[in-house]
């Protein structure tokens, strides 16, 4: 651990000694780098915020209840002392009814959710305590309730998220009596806020094995409560012209092919294929109602408007010159008007296509950007803002009202299509032959 912490330990009481807990542990013995970093003992608040203090950190006071305390210094450090919970039996509530704090490690370590996330360093003295077998599931690679699962996933039905965030970001296994109480308490989900829920998919979707993750979530039933549509497509055929894969595993090779930032889109980029055979027989319009669909789940989950507007657009277009035939003129307009997702939706492409028949024609999937680069090279305006004339040019040649706006869009489309270059010279040239002609 880094100095200041070690000099924060060193004003603890000895027998009273400063440990970080959690996942800043688990990740330090499995190599891997540490963000967050949480600290614990048996000293109170108060004690807590006066070590700080003399340490010369500052301190911002979190939950009374809680006994949290906000300690930034060179880094920033979340300190909790040892504590008991106590949640209505079964409900999922998240919120503990009681909070006791205690001197007992053991107990503390029994409130937290699986082994390999209850394991406590020693700041000073530099040793791991292990108090529930964590070091021997870090070995096996293996997520294992502290304890009663049943008790530990029904005091919060977001740990069932957990759990399979934990497959997707480490690689492990749920062990066989935490993933059946996964299975049998998988409906507490339904309490949970959906925001709540959406932060933990975000760190599930950001994990190396994704795809793992969620197909513990299906397993367990959890899909069927966070996101009930994606279970529409489970066991739907697909062409094998085209496809090698039910429709619900392509969309979760389409995630694991997918960098991270766009396996949200990648998730819901073919959501409404279960939805179009049922009532239409056929998947012609899966792209547009898979856009519908993603638009009333990120609004559930309450995703920002600006991420759910992108992820739309994605999903929406994520069909566009599929077979790579379409006329460049209209090619053209497309890249004009999604110009700011082309470099995201060629790679949602080529994951897409990975996923249907375990390779990619890039030079295929590539048509789209390659034009994009092709037009910026050209100078093609993007947009009619884009134009080396304004409106105000256009006036000064008598034009009026709406005629400026169809003018300047008529002088776009020219650029558009490279009939003519977007160079002030030659657009005023036009107008001006224009205007002779009139």
């Amino acid at each position: 651990m880094n100095a200041e912490l070690k000099r924060l330990a060193k004003l603890f009481p000895p027998e009273r000694p400063l440990y970080a807990v959690g996942g800043c542990v688990r990740d330090e013995i499995l190599g891997r780098e540490v963000f967050d970093i949480d600290l614990t003992s048996a000293c109170l608040q108060e004690e807590a915020e006066k070590y700080a203090k003399a340490a010369g950190m500052r301190v911002l006071l979190g939950s009374k209840r809680l006994g949290t305390v906000m300690i930034k210094g060179e880094k920033s450090y979340e300190y909790t002392p040892f504590r008991v919970d106590s949640y209505p039996a079964g409900s999922g509530v998240h919120k503990p009814a009681s909070v006791r704090f205690t001197e007992d490690m053991e107990e503390d370590a029994r409130r937290r959710d699986f082994t390999v996330n209850a394991l406590y360093y020693d700041i000073l003295g530099g040793d791991t305590l292990d108090l529930l077998g964590g070091k021997a599931d870090l070995d096996a690679r293996l997520l294992r309730a502290v304890d009663d699962p049943r008790r530990v996933l029904g005091e919060d039905g977001l740990r069932i998220m957990r759990l399979y965030r934990f497959v997707a970001v480490l690689g492990f296994s749920a062990e066989e009596k935490t993933a059946a109480a996964a299975r049998e308490m998988s409906g507490l989900l339904g309490d949970i806020a959906p925001e709540r829920i959406r932060v933990e998919l975000d760190k599930l979707l950001a994990g190396e094995h994704a795809a793992e993750g969620l197909r513990g979530l299906i397993g367990c039933g959890a899909m069927r409560v966070i996101m009930p549509e994606f279970c529409e497509n489970i066991g739907v055929k697909q062409d094998p012209a085209f496809h090698m894969y039910d429709v619900d595993e392509h969309i979760l090779r389409t995630v694991e092919y997918a960098p991270p930032r766009l396996r949200l889109a990648a998730l819901l980029h073919d959501i409404g294929k279960g939805r179009c055979v049922r009532e239409e027989g056929n998947m012609y319009r899966h792209a547009q109602v898979s856009a519908q669909m993603a638009e009333e789940i990120m609004t559930r989950l309450r995703y920002s408007k600006e991420q759910t507007r992108r992820t739309v657009r994605l999903v929406a277009a994520h069909m566009t010159d599929m077979r790579g035939d379409m006329r460049e003129s209209k090619l053209r307009r497309f890249v004009a008007k999604n110009a700011d997702i082309i470099d995201d939706l060629t790679e949602l492409i080529i994951a897409d296509a990975r996923a249907a028949c375990g390779n990619a024609d890039r030079e295929k999937c590539l048509r789209i950007s390659r034009l994009r680069d092709k037009m910026q090279k050209e100078g093609v305006p993007f947009g009619v803002g884009e134009l080396a004339i304004n409106g105000n040019d256009v006036m000064a040649f008598g034009y009026k009202g709406e005629e400026i706006g169809k003018v300047l869009h008529e002088l776009f489309d020219l650029c558009l299509r490279g009939e003519k270059k977007n160079e002030r010279k030659i657009l005023l040239d036009i107008l001006e032959k224009r205007k002779n002609a009139d």
